[in-house]
């Protein structure tokens, strides 16, 4: 029997030693310069040479890659097939896939979705999934079902990085997003791995570290996925909350400030764009490890 995605995930990032997850958010106009030209004519093809060597650079690096499907969706159908290429080249090179898609329906379009992405059908099959639950229980219900039976992940949206979340996700008195986080708990005992950690994970915005604690307490055996580091000004400090003192809890999500690296000044200096990448990654990590090895 397949383990469960939680307990793959935690294996995989004591074997890296990082909670290291590297967002594949494709634009073909900051492609570097060896697909650059190759972009003006096949988006689509330039994108799927740049992961095939770009995915070798990370597995160095990182556990896990989250491909957003939207910057694939946008070059159309030859889009959708470099997605499933990148997922492919991903889980070949031992690589755990959170397919961000933010999906959220009702009924059996929840279904179809997840089927899409966790099942046997539709694209190759990711890990996990970022699914968008403030439909309701309903529309959630089938994204738990397919995760149950094929011992995947889920990261339901709680709280954001962008600065508008807070509009609607700060209302109410608890806010909103803590009434998701304590439903978001209630799931995960649905899907409780080994490790006592649930397969049923958070995302939670790197860029709000003073409200981790909070969500740390309302979710104990969560997972957090927590993007925004980087280029959206998510930093290490004040992420600490979010992991226990195995240094296990959370994932550190940067997408723009590790594959635009060939256009940062300070790393010009490097002879070729992989080192450039391989650079920005070892910054990265230099930077997250200490939550993994701290004692907290």
């Amino acid at each position: 029997m397949t383990a469960l995605f939680v307990d793959r995930l935690w294996a995989a990032v004591r074997e890296k030693g990082s909670p290291v997850v590297v967002g594949l958010d494709p634009r073909p106009d900051h492609l570097p310069p060896p697909f650059a030209a190759l972009a003006d004519s096949d988006p689509a093809a330039a994108v799927t040479a740049h992961h095939r060597t770009l995915l070798d650079v990370v597995a160095k690096h990182a556990a896990v890659v989250k491909p957003q499907a939207a910057f694939f969706e946008a070059m159309g159908p030859p889009g959708s097939i470099a997605l499933a290429d990148a997922i492919e080249c991903a889980r070949e090179r031992g690589l755990l896939v959170i397919l961000d898609g933010k999906r959220g329906d009702i009924g059996s379009t929840a279904s179809a979705y997840a089927e899409a992405w966790l099942g046997k059908s539709g694209y190759p099959r990711s890990d996990a999934l970022t699914v968008n639950p403030y439909l309701g229980e309903d529309a959630c219900r089938p994204f738990l079902d397919v995760a149950k039976e094929r011992g995947a992940g889920l990261f339901f949206l709680v709280k954001t990085s962008n600065p508008g979340a807070g509009l609607f996700q700060n209302h109410g008195a608890p806010p909103l997003a803590e009434k998701v986080a304590s439903q978001v708990a209630a799931w995960g005992r649905e899907l409780t791995g080994a490790s006592g950690w649930s397969s049923v994970g958070a995302v939670v915005g790197a860029t709000r570290p003073e409200e981790l604690a909070r969500f740390r307490e309302l979710m104990p055996e969560t997972p957090l996925l927590l993007p925004g580091f980087g280029f959206q000004g998510g930093k290490a400090d004040g992420l600490g909350a979010a992991f226990n003192s195995e240094g296990l809890g959370a994932l550190v999500s940067a997408s723009r400030s590790i594959l635009w690296a060939h256009e940062r000044e300070d790393l010009a200096h490097l002879p070729d764009w992989e080192q450039q990448v391989d650079a920005a990654l070892g910054e990265m990590v230099e930077q997250v490890r200490p939550l993994c090895g701290s004692g907290r």
